[in-house]
């Protein structure tokens, strides 16, 4: 699979990029469905979701919320500007489980963590959303894309580290 390149991610206000599309939507939205009761059988005590906004980190959250698990979300971080909310979200990865966290923020709360955290992971399994379920809104493009920057620089590190990662990316 193979990330759209940086013109298919930008967004131009009454256009609709190439990445994006309703039959391609419906499908990501099947397989995060299929994500969901798949891994509502491994019992994973934390989990991270990551991606850019309308990637359906709430949806697969939401789905994946599991009896005694606390929800971390972006309703949490509202009105904190960029830096002071991924550095809120870094706190939630400090936090005993069970949980699961999504935020567009947790790529960069996930740098903010390793770098405090020379060793060991927060989490006990990443998933990386890379692609729009909803239609997005103009800017949402770009936004997507520096997530997906971030996610890419850290990616190595919990690999290194041992994580297990799911990412979705564009077919």
């Amino acid at each position: 699979m193979v990330s759209s390149s940086p013109a298919a991610r930008k967004s131009t206000a009454g256009t609709r990029p190439t990445s994006w599309s309703p039959q391609r939507a419906a499908a990501q939205r099947t397989a995060l469905d299929g994500l969901a009761r798949l891994l509502a059988h491994t019992r994973h005590e934390r989990i991270v979701i990551s991606g850019g906004p309308r990637c359906g980190k709430s949806t697969l959250g939401g789905k994946l919320r599991l009896d005694g698990y606390k929800l971390h979300h972006g309703e949490e971080l509202e009105g904190l500007e960029w830096s002071a909310a991924s550095e809120r979200a870094s706190r939630w990865l400090d936090e005993s489980g069970p949980w699961i966290c999504e935020n567009v923020a947790m790529a960069r709360a996930l740098r903010k963590w390793l770098a405090r955290n020379p060793t060991g992971l927060p989490a006990d399994l990443f998933i990386q959303l890379d692609h729009h379920v909803v239609e997005p809104l103009p800017g949402q493009h770009s936004m997507r894309a520096g997530c997906t920057t971030v996610w890419e620089k850290i990616e190595p590190e919990l690999v290194r580290r041992g994580a297990k990662i799911l990412r979705a990316r564009h077919p």
